[in-house]
């Protein structure tokens, strides 16, 4: 998939499903984080929505980082919104310095865990809430990782770098361990491209 191409869905044609007409639109808040927009919208059928709120967010890049021994690296960081420590992928956005996903996933990988590789490939791309967010979330698969240096020392995001066996990883993932709904969908769909999703039976499990 093209990392410039904007998901579509390839059941139905959207057609009869026309676009909403934007009326008139305002910026409540605008900072390096988040733009806030406040939308007058008119359906197709001509009822008014308003306001509609739009969160304007930079794309995200989720990083499933493998290593030569069928191990995957994850992060565990302590989370504001929920108030609670999770286990995620490492990632974030990406800057305007990066020149696509791929380069912005070494980057964030490199930051948070001191991990390299020169074996990339790009998975695709999920919408983290395309009713609200105008962002798209990129997942990027990484073989061979190794250790290569310190991870960056940033104050204001404490990681916790973890590695774990693929299977484990999977596990934890379909027992709702990890509750970032978009690292689960990008865990997912980047094991099967490196043909790694084997999910353990419940009846194996110890």
């Amino acid at each position: 998939m093209d990392p410039t191409e904007k998901p579509t869905s390839a059941l139905l044609d959207p057609g009869d499903l026309p676009a909403w007409e934007v009326k008139s639109s305002t910026h409540l808040l605008h900072d390096r984080w988040l733009k806030v927009r406040a939308d007058t919208c008119v359906t197709a059928e001509g009822v008014e929505i308003a306001p509609y709120y739009v969160l304007e967010y930079p794309d995200w890049v989720e990083v499933v980082a493998l290593d030569a021994e069928d191990n995957i690296y994850l992060v565990q960081q302590y989370r504001h919104g929920l108030g609670v420590v999770a286990l995620e992928l490492p990632g974030g956005a990406i800057d305007a310095r990066d020149a696509g996903p791929v380069e912005a996933a070494a980057r964030e990988l490199r930051e948070e865990t001191g991990l390299s590789t020169p074996e990339w490939e790009y998975v695709g791309s999920l919408a983290a809430n395309p009713a609200t967010h105008t962002n798209l979330c990129h997942i990027v698969l990484a073989r061979n990782v190794e250790l290569t240096e310190k991870p960056s020392d940033d104050p204001t995001e404490r990681i916790r770098l973890i590695r774990m066996p693929i299977r484990q990883a999977i596990g934890l993932a379909l027992e709702g361990k990890m509750i970032q709904v978009i690292h689960v969908a990008a865990l997912t769909l980047a094991l099967h491209k490196a043909g790694k999703w084997d999910a353990p039976s419940p009846a194996n499990k110890n």
